[in-house]
């Protein structure tokens, strides 16, 4: 009995110990096993960026598709700091690419029981890529 309490109480200080040392920080921590932070689109074509922004790597990434032949099709949602990022949507076959999304878009986006209304209400909103 007492070795099983010795056990008990070893385990739960061991436990304890390890969940006790993540540190929050109060500085920014940079992009941990991602690349997006030295990702340059700059001077590329729009299928070119979509290309580069698709074989990076994010902190968040998420994206739907549509099996329909015209209109809203698909919707892809990139960001390395979880707060903005890039935004791909696909409308009547024809890409088109979106930065500086604030990810609140990207949610109300997804959760929207019209996401093509919802898309064509805030399109104009939203910054296009050149």
């Amino acid at each position: 009995m007492k070795y099983s309490l010795f056990i008990f109480i070893f385990n739960y200080t061991i436990i304890n110990t390890t969940i006790a040392q993540e540190v929050e920080h109060n500085y920014p921590v940079g992009p941990q096993a991602t690349n997006c932070d030295s990702l340059d689109i700059a001077g590329l074509s729009q299928t070119e960026s979509i290309s580069s922004i698709r074989a990076s790597k994010y902190r968040f990434d998420q994206s739907f598709r549509l099996t329909r032949k015209q209109g809203f099709q698909l919707g892809e949602y990139y960001s390395c700091d979880n707060k903005e990022g890039f935004l791909i949507i696909k409308y009547d076959g024809k890409e088109s690419l979106y930065h500086n999304v604030d990810k609140l878009i990207w949610n109300e986006l997804i959760s929207s029981s019209d996401p093509e209304g919802y898309y064509l209400k805030i399109r104009q909103q939203l910054q296009k890529y050149p």
